[in-house]
Formats: structure tokens, sequence, C-alpha cells
């Protein structure tokens, strides 16, 4: 008889939560969802130097759109969030959104040195 394989029905309804200060935020992890998170990177020329254009900060402000819904995009914005403060959040959705546990951030956002 052959294995079966099944994935954990906490994966099929779970979704990733990330807080900020006592703000608790919804992550839509949903297939189709980090399909456009995603889209809005692949085929772009984005950019790897320190500039930063607008197309790239229309793009950063729509994924997290994307992955927290409108509501949570508009308390976010709301919290006026620091430039770093801004950036670590949006690693942390795209680790929510793989599926990565917060311990493998460090590998997959190795922080630069000063």
């Amino acid at each position: 008889m052959a294995k079966m394989y099944t994935l954990d029905n906490k994966l099929l309804v779970g979704s990733p939560e990330i807080r900020i200060g006592d703000e608790i935020l919804p992550v839509d992890d949903r297939k189709k969802n980090v399909e456009k998170i995603l889209k809005l990177y692949n085929d772009k020329d984005v950019n790897t130097e320190d500039k930063i254009s607008e197309d790239d900060l229309n793009r950063l402000d729509e994924a997290v759109k994307l992955a927290l819904g409108k509501d949570g995009a508009k308390k976010v914005d709301a919290m006026n969030l620091s430039w770093a403060a801004y950036q670590a959040l949006f690693e942390l959705i795209m680790a929510a959104v793989m599926g990565e546990e917060p311990e493998n951030l460090e590998e997959r956002f190795p922080k630069k040195k000063q």
C-alpha cells in the first residue's frame, strides 16, 4: 500500500498574524494572494541600489495592502512607522506568507553591515 500524505488542517484554515504593539493583524497567506504579491515584484526592475523609486514604494504599499487587507494597511499607515520599522514589517509579512519560522528570518533577510 502506498503512503498517503495530507496537509494539516491548521495549514488550510489558520493564517499567520503580525503583532505591532497592541495591534494584531492577520496576514492573508492564501495562494492567490501571495501570487499577486509576488507578481508585483516579478518581471519588474526592482531597484537594488540604496535609492528607492516612487514605483518601488507604491509596490511595497500595495503588497502590504494585499497581505493585511485595506483596514490593516490603514492601521499600519496610522501608526506612522519609521522607514526601518516599515521595512521590517514588510520582511515579516513576506516571511509569514511564505510560511517561514521567525528564527529563519535572519537567513532570509541578513542585516546590512554598518
